[in-house]
């Protein structure tokens, strides 16, 4: 476990072969949800396609840091956001699965399940990277933020609506559990150099 928490502590050439994944899916995503983008005013987008975003938040704070120009908050503001988003996206291909794994979309959204996975797991290490200060609660803020302009607004997702309201409910638990999650992971941090 360790070993997984420092993967992205000092940077490495192979970190370049993650950030080229992720702007793979940053473009994927955003094709993913173009009818919705497209048919939603422009301010409204960035409330919209929030794994893309989340897949391209982790990719500008891996290159900040191979260029030697970190930023916690970016980073932070990453890793919550890979964490909620990947694992929002399984819990709800699992949730419905009768229509997101019925047999004419099984394998677009076994594919899709993975990669979301992915994006999960890549904010662990990438949270142990960064020295926590108040700023970073502000990321809470921008997690709920986009939990009421999904339920309350409407930006959420194309998906079926039949359990929009569990579905709205653990989302808001996310944004909570995603923001406890990244805050321990830079605490250990923390406490492994003595701070």
């Amino acid at each position: 476990m360790t070993r997984m928490l420092r993967l992205f502590e000092k940077p490495n050439r192979w970190i370049w072969l993650v950030v080229f994944i992720n702007f793979g899916g940053v473009i994927y995503g955003w094709y993913y949800y173009e009818y919705q983008l497209l048919s939603s005013p422009i301010y409204l987008w960035i409330f919209i396609a929030d794994c893309p975003n989340a897949a391209l938040m982790v990719a500008i704070a891996l290159i900040l840091m191979l260029k030697n120009r970190k930023n916690d908050f970016v980073s932070f503001f990453a890793s919550c956001n890979a964490l909620k988003y990947g694992i929002w996206t399984c819990f709800v291909i699992l949730l419905y699965c009768d229509y997101f794994l019925s047999p004419e979309r099984r394998l677009l959204y076994s594919c899709m399940f993975v990669s979301h996975a992915l994006l999960a797991l890549e904010a662990i290490p990438l949270a142990y990277t960064v020295e926590f200060d108040q700023s970073c609660f502000m990321v809470l803020l921008w997690l709920l933020l986009n939990d009421f302009m999904d339920y309350v607004v409407g930006t959420h997702p194309y998906m079926p609506l039949s359990k929009l309201k569990l579905v709205a409910g653990f989302t808001v638990f996310l944004s909570f559990f995603s923001f406890c999650v990244c805050y321990s992971i830079s605490r250990k941090k923390r406490a492994a150099a003595g701070i």
